[in-house]
């Protein structure tokens, strides 16, 4: 008997606990730090550590006889996954225009070809429908459709018409649509966005107006805080769902519980997850720092979520405002259960692909616009690049080399191909996350055995 190759022994910070997990049957259990040093020892011989229950560890997988055990544990979680990754929708993400109305001090598309600003002209608003009815008229689940950008929803006649375009073809073939935004202009496109089909809008607030309007300027450098926060009292009134999302680096993490206080003052926090929740998302050097922009001021996944779950134990509205997720330890917390493992966190041409707007296809959100990652045309014809197209498809932690002994892979999936692209050159590449780490800090968040 010995500890399964993929269970996980994750120290709980400021605690003599070990938290146990088993990625490949949704399982965990918290134990004192000398029975799980006594679990890693069973390989060599070293009895059970009597506190533990021999039958309960096998029945959730945490230790097995032999190899064989182990892979049949891990075909199971294959097939849970595979089945569970057919129920997720597609994002077909597009993009109107590369411009932009703010001068963000993080942009990670500021080196992109400037040709890029220009709008979308319709015709190639309607290929893009064209090519939906190609590939995707059967999906089901039914796709949906992202407006992405530069930025989407600018108050001039040519992105108003353009929005309606999209939801006007997004209706005719049932689809929702969903949008992400800098906020400036909300105002201008409530009514028009309430009409619908509107899955949600992403909107960026990076903290108070101080620090928002410092990192997130207007062209012109007027602040926008305040136009923002109006934009979202605006959707929320016609009922559009919010997903509030914070770029976090340590520039702005200190002033999250006033960001926070402002939620709950406006009522935002008493709305269901339906109608409005939120993200917190690391800022990071996607395809290189940006210009204005130190450093030093970034944050690692570990360094990030440690601050956050100190700054929430001092300021609990943050525990309102927002529910990590941890690798899933939120979803145990809730349900008693992790979610299904997860072997790819790449959706790049399997459940998303992104649409420039000048005709050009690409894998995913975090490609769209670098030139090294076309992978075909859907304007003036459809041309797609099928070789590179299946570098991006084939991809999942079952088939990056480097992933395939590694315990972590069915919870970090080989993480993000873009960056692995970048520092490989190849998305066959993992782009590693810190799994003990987090589930360590997620434990502590939740108060897990508390």
């Amino acid at each position: 008997m010995r500890l399964s190759r993929s269970a996980i022994l994750a120290p709980v910070p400021g605690s003599d606990r070990v938290l146990l997990v088993q990625p490949l049957t949704g399982q965990a259990a918290l134990l004192e730090r000398a029975a799980a040093d006594g679990l890693r020892r069973l390989g060599d011989g070293a009895a059970l550590p009597g506190s533990v229950d021999e039958r309960l560890l096998r029945d959730a997988g945490f230790v097995v006889d032999s190899d064989d055990d182990d892979r049949a544990l891990r075909a199971a979680a294959v097939a849970e996954w595979t089945a569970e990754a057919g129920k997720t929708p597609t994002q077909l993400l597009v993009v109107p225009s590369f411009g932009c109305n703010l001068a963000c001090t993080y942009c990670y598309q500021e080196a992109f070809d400037p040709a890029g600003a220009a709008l979308m002209r319709p015709e190639v608003v309607d290929a893009f429908f064209a090519y939906v009815d190609r590939y995707h008229a059967a999906e089901r689940p039914r796709p949906f459709v992202t407006l992405f950008g530069g930025e989407p929803l600018r108050d001039t006649p040519g992105h108003v018409d353009r929005v309606r375009r999209f939801l006007a073809g997004a209706r005719a073939r049932g689809l929702e649509v969903a949008a992400v935004t800098n906020g400036h202009d909300l105002l201008a496109f409530a009514a028009t966005l309430a009409e619908g089909p509107v899955k949600e809008v992403q909107v960026t607030l990076d903290g108070p107006r101080d620090v928002h309007d410092r990192r997130r300027p207007h062209a012109s450098g007027a602040g926008t805080f305040d136009r923002v926060v109006a934009g979202v009292d605006a959707l929320l009134a016609a009922r559009i769902p919010v997903n509030l999302r914070v770029v976090a680096d340590r520039e702005n993490l200190e002033a999250l519980p006033q960001l926070g206080e402002l939620a709950a003052a406006r009522g935002w926090l008493d709305l269901p997850p339906a109608r409005f929740k939120t993200q917190l998302g690391r800022n990071y050097e996607l395809f290189g720092c940006a210009s204005r922009q130190p450093r030093e001021v970034l944050l690692d996944r570990v360094a990030l979520w440690a601050r956050y779950v100190s700054l929430s134990e001092a300021h609990p509205v943050l525990r309102r405002f927002h529910r990590p997720r941890f690798h899933g330890i939120g979803h145990l917390a809730d349900a008693g259960e992790l979610p299904a493992p997860n072997f790819d966190a790449c959706p790049a041409t399997k459940k998303e692909w992104a649409f420039g707007p000048d005709g050009k296809l690409y894998g995913c959100t975090a490609t769209v616009g670098h030139p090294a990652h076309v992978l075909g045309t859907y304007h003036p014809e459809i041309l797609r690049d099928d070789a590179a197209i299946a570098s991006w498809r084939g991809r999942s932690a079952l088939t990056i080399p480097r992933c395939a002994a590694c315990a972590l892979a069915p919870v970090c999936g080989g993480g993000c191909g873009a960056i692995a692209w970048r520092r490989d050159g190849t998305p066959l590449a993992p782009d590693c996350r810190p799994v003990p780490e987090l589930y360590g800090l997620g434990a502590r968040y939740y108060g897990l055995g508390a």
